[in-house]
């Protein structure tokens, strides 16, 4: 791949974790609403299995028509987004997995992610009264982000 490729498809991976939570946002706020998706596709002038692709995260949502989405809905854009994750972690492939692919996370690495496993060994290597202070601050950090 170009180094041109290289970096469309780290920038792909870098914006494309927001597709899905962005598409099931917007197939709950329709289906509040009482809306099928041929009746959304039909205020948007799109068919239904096109704005299905949207709520699936398969296809991205246009700017226009996210748009277009908020005004049939009555409701700001900045609503669409609130509590949609705002970063992601590119973390560097593992040995093992098969496609050469970053894993992409939205949030912390799950647990037994290798990079876990780093942390917690690191953490056992501290004094008794550091580990009792990493773990309030990671109990305050989860307690912040609503988990």
């Amino acid at each position: 791949m170009t180094k041109a490729g290289d970096e469309e498809e780290l920038d792909r991976k870098r914006t494309r974790h927001i597709d899905e939570p962005l598409g099931a946002r917007l197939r709950a706020m329709r289906e509040d609403r009482g809306m099928t998706q041929a009746e959304m596709g039909q205020k948007l002038g799109i068919s239904a299995n096109q704005w299905g692709r949207h709520e699936s995260g398969e296809n991205r949502v246009p700017a226009a028509r996210l748009w277009q989405f908020c005004k049939a809905m009555n409701v700001e854009v900045a609503e669409i987004y609130e509590g949609l994750p705002s970063s992601i972690v590119l973390q560097p492939r593992q040995p093992g997995m098969s496609d050469g692919a970053e894993t992409v996370f939205v949030g912390p690495p799950p647990i037994g992610h290798p990079l876990i496993q780093r942390i917690g060994s690191a953490a056992r290597k501290l004094p008794e009264a550091r580990q009792r202070t990493l773990l309030a601050v990671i109990k305050a950090l989860r307690d912040e982000g609503g988990h």
